[in-house]
């Protein structure tokens, strides 16, 4: 049997292959991803799936790549030249790029972009699937292959499925934007575990999933199309340990003394970005211009070193920011620079390994303006090289890396003189205080490595599935549906217990339209048509609404959550002695509150008051819940209340009634020997609570629940029940 997989789909293969002399040279990429994944899995675990960075001449070529790779565990998908441009060049980086990282202006929509787009994600999904081994996991990288995940669990809903998006997740305003949104939000929902840097990416990523597709959703997870899906954040590190060696040797030592040497009476700030406009590069530069002119003792005693690696030069944004960028540069050298001193130093180049990390051993500030950034690895590249001498890390509050590094100099790259200061503040730093931030610095990126990273991804989607698992064995399947049943046709007498709104009828905007159908009439007078069933409709609705809908019909009604009953003559009666003291006081705070969002009301009932936002915008109705359950849980203890966090509404009742306690009285006179609960929420699980280990208790919902069963959906409940009493 051979062993599982593991499977890693990203954009690229984690190789260069490059022609020379009619023959194909191969060579690893020195990415942090690839080599985070290789130390953390062992070599032949894995099998990598990617384009292979260059399209072949012929069949016969493609034929010998795929040969020269197989011995890697590396399966090419190969892409033409127009897939490139459209696939990569356009879409991925016109459209997505510019709006993760919030250049909207930046934006360019082809039609043939995006249908090349779905097109490669398809071809990126037949290979794949193509792959004649099992999958212990498939893990898919970043932007590129949004719709990759719910293409694969389409052709297999068991696949356990990771995704990892690398660059920001923009606010879901900006993500409105794009014509794809739907498209691309629900490509990601086929993932079980969707993983970004920062907490703020994927609260907006869940903002995004609200906004655009109308599901609920806890601060980590959402539950879309019968499955919960888990998004949170995993910071990626870096490979410490390799930059801790290769800093330390001895001939990176000596190129980074030798590069010191050609400044022997200078500081030396460096900065390390690809060519791109979310670098923040110009902003670096009109800083340091700034620098220079507040700071004028510092001339001739500082130089900014920029390495700016190649990328996509041919794109006109990319063409203008490099022109940009020569004539700032020049700018500043003009100004400031003398045959002795060349204030910026630029260079439009790419290093070699072990040079770059001499370059961060020599230098004395790391200085990185991102204006927006996933991560940025530089700056614990920086950190990691620095253990024989120590830095002082100038770093953008708008890179995903300063939310770790926070001993670093956080700086907002748009504020020219706030980095104007944070340079001479570097430059004049105390060495004890340069010692006590690396440290600390040092200390989080040595234990957030790559591996860890990898780890804590890995092992969360493996509990992510084991908690899917869990959901389906609580949810009524047609073995499950076939025990209640036999149950149900041997016992001799049943009770019923069904909550109303969310279980009986849909929620409505407006309360008083979620009226009893023809249809749910129909069914209830079916239930108790059989004189072995009792009926008991279990709402937190006033006992004027249950009277206008069911008086009259022989079944019986329980109001407010139990305060008041028509069991057992079908006459109400309420529960005497309850307390109303606490009523206006917090009748009042509601009503404040409602006072200051719109759509919000107070539903004061006899007995318990329910502050309602069903009809308030989303996201402000939950903050403004939140906020109303902060002022009242002082209250709680001091009333002796309970709060109820239902549906879209905050209730306030005595503690000494609940659902559960009512129905326990009920069937302590019915003595039944068939019991089914069923309800939707909070207040719900005090009824599966208080009943008997023996009753059949179902949540709407496969939320958490003390339910032992769950269904789906409120028609759900309808088509279960209709099922059970057929003769």
């Amino acid at each position: 049997m051979k062993k599982k997989k593991k499977i890693i789909i990203s954009n690229r293969l984690p190789i260069q292959i490059e022609r020379k002399k009619e023959k194909l040279i191969i060579k690893p990429s020195a990415g942090g991803l690839a080599t985070g994944l290789n130390s953390a899995f062992e070599t032949d675990a894995i099998l990598w799936v990617g384009w292979p960075g260059i399209v072949p001449k012929d069949e016969e070529e493609q034929e010998k790549i795929i040969e020269l790779l197989k011995p890697m565990n590396l399966l090419p998908v190969f892409l033409s030249k127009d897939e490139i441009r459209n696939f990569y060049e356009g879409y991925s980086n016109e459209v997505l790029w510019p709006i993760c990282h919030y250049q909207p202006s930046y934006i360019h929509f082809d039609p043939e972009y995006w249908s090349t787009y779905v097109a490669v994600n398809k071809k990126f999904c037949e290979a794949a699937l193509s792959i004649d081994q099992l999958s212990d996991f498939i893990w898919v990288q970043d932007y590129q292959l949004m719709l990759l995940p719910q293409l694969l669990r389409s052709e297999n809903q068991e696949l356990n499925v990771g995704y990892f998006h690398h660059i920001p997740f923009p606010s879901e305003e900006l993500f409105m934007n794009i014509p794809q949104r739907k498209e691309l939000v629900e490509g990601l929902l086929g993932a079980d575990l969707i993983g970004f840097h920062t907490f703020a990416d994927s609260q907006n990523f869940l903002n995004a999933c609200k906004k655009i597709l109308h599901v609920s959703s806890g601060h980590n997870q959402l539950k879309y199309k019968d499955r919960h899906i888990f998004i949170e954040s995993f910071p990626m590190g870096i490979d410490f340990q390799k930059f801790v060696e290769v800093s330390t040797e001895p001939k990176v030592q000596a190129v980074a003394t030798q590069f010191r040497s050609h400044f022997p009476d200078q500081k030396i700030i460096i900065s390390v970005d690809r060519l791109d406009y979310s670098k923040g590069i110009l902003e670096r530069l009109r800083a340091y211009l700034t620098f220079l002119q507040k700071y004028p003792e510092w001339h001739a005693k500082v130089v900014l070193y920029m390495l700016i690696v190649p990328s996509r030069d041919k794109v006109s944004q990319y063409k203008k920011l490099k022109d940009e960028i020569n004539r700032t540069v020049s700018e500043i050298n003009s100004i400031y620079g003398n045959l002795s001193w060349t204030p910026v130093l630029y260079f439009y180049k790419s290093l070699p390994f072990e040079e770059l990390v001499a370059l961060y051993v020599a230098s004395d500030i790391c200085m990185i303006t991102s204006t927006r950034d996933g991560m940025n690895l530089v700056s614990k590249e920086y950190i990691a090289s620095k253990t024989l001498s120590k830095g002082v890390l100038i770093l953008s509050e708008f890179a995903g890396a300063s939310k770790e590094l926070v001993d670093g100099l956080i700086i907002n790259p748009f504020n020219r003189m706030e980095t104007a200061d944070s340079i001479y503040m570097a430059l004049t730093m105390a060495p004890e205080e340069i010692q006590e931030r690396a440290d600390s610095n040092m200390q989080i990126i040595k234990k957030f490595n790559v591996q860890h990273w990898v780890q804590l991804f890995t092992n969360r989607l493996a509990e992510t599935k084991a908690i899917q698992r869990d959901e389906w064995a609580r949810r009524i399947s047609d073995k499950v549906f076939n025990s209640i049943s036999e149950r149900y046709s041997k016992s001799s007498n049943r009770l019923f217990f069904l909550d109303y709104d969310g279980t009986l009828v849909k929620f409505q905007n407006h309360a008083q339209k979620a009226t009893p159908s023809t249809l749910l009439y129909n069914l209830l007078d079916n239930i108790i048509s059989d004189p072995l069933n009792t009926l008991v409709i279990i709402s937190g609705r006033s006992q004027e609404s249950l009277s206008s809908w069911f008086d009259g019909r022989s079944y019986y009604l329980v109001a407010e959550h139990g305060i008041w009953s028509n069991f057992p003559n079908f006459s109400w009666s309420y529960k005497k002695g309850l307390a109303l003291h606490w009523m206006p006081e917090v009748k009042k705070l509601m009503e404040k509150l409602a006072d200051q969002t719109p759509g919000a009301f107070v539903e004061v009932k006899p007995y318990s008051l329910a502050w309602h936002y069903r009809k308030v915008e989303l996201g402000l109705g939950e903050l403004k819940a939140t906020e109303l359950k902060e002022v009242l849980n002082p209250m709680l203890n001091e009333y002796g209340l309970q709060l109820l966090d239902g549906n879209a509404v905050i209730e306030v009742k005595n503690t000494e009634v609940n659902k559960g306690k009512a129905a326990l009285e009920i069937a302590g006179h019915i003595k039944p020997d068939f019991m089914l609960a069923i309800g939707d929420d909070i207040t719900d699980e005090d009824l599966f609570r208080y009943l008997p280990q023996s009753t059949i208790s179902i949540k709407v919902g496969s939320n958490k629940s003390a339910a032992k069963y769950y269904l789906d959906e409120q028609e759900d409940v309808l088509q279960f029940l209709d099922q059970l009493i057929i003769k």
